[in-house]
C-alpha cells in the first residue's frame, strides 16, 4: 500500500486544485512540532492540494495520532484514507475536511471547550465537597 502511494507521488500534479466535492484517495497530515504547526494535503486521482495549515495545538485536541507523533518531537506525517472495504466514501472530500478544520480551528470552540472543562471540574469539586458534608458515616453496630 505504501509502495503504491510512493509510486503515485512521482506522477502527481503538484499543488493542483481539487474539486471540493471530489472523493479523495487519501489525506496527509504533516506534523511540525518545532514550528508548532501542521499542514494538511489532499490527494485525488493524480492531483495534490494543500488544504490547510495552522497551529498544532488545535489539531492535537482532536487527533490521537497527531498527539502521539507530536510527543516524539520530530517532524512527521501520517496518512488518513478511507477503509479499503468501503472503497470510496462519498463524504471523504475536501469540503468535509475544510468544515472539520474550520470547527477545530475556531477560537470560540477552543474557548468554549476550555470553559466547559473548567466548569465540569468545579462542579465535581463542589459535588465532592457536599458529599463530605451531607453523607453520614455508616452506623457502627456493636454487639
Amino acid at each position: 500500500n505504501d509502495r503504491v502511494l510512493i509510486q503515485r507521488r512521482y506522477k502527481l500534479k503538484m499543488d493542483a486544485t481539487i474539486d471540493g466535492n471530489a472523493i479523495l484517495d487519501y489525506i496527509e497530515f504533516h506534523i511540525l512540532p518545532s514550528l508548532n504547526r501542521y499542514e494538511i494535503w489532499a490527494f485525488c486521482d493524480d492531483n495534490r492540494e494543500k488544504v490547510a495549515s495552522g497551529l498544532l495545538e488545535n489539531l492535537l485536541l482532536h487527533s490521537a495520532k497527531a498527539k502521539s507523533l507530536h510527543s516524539i518531537g520530530s517532524n512527521s506525517k501520517f496518512v488518513l484514507a478511507s477503509p479499503r472495504e468501503l472503497q470510496k466514501i462519498i463524504w471523504f472530500t475536501i469540503s468535509t475536511l475544510k468544515r472539520f478544520l474550520h470547527i477545530i480551528g475556531s477560537p470560540n470552540i477552543l474557548d468554549a471547550t476550555n470553559s466547559l472543562t473548567k466548569e465540569i471540574s468545579q462542579l465535581e469539586e463542589a459535588r465532592n465537597f457536599h458529599l463530605t458534608l451531607y453523607t453520614k458515616p455508616s452506623d457502627v453496630h456493636v454487639n
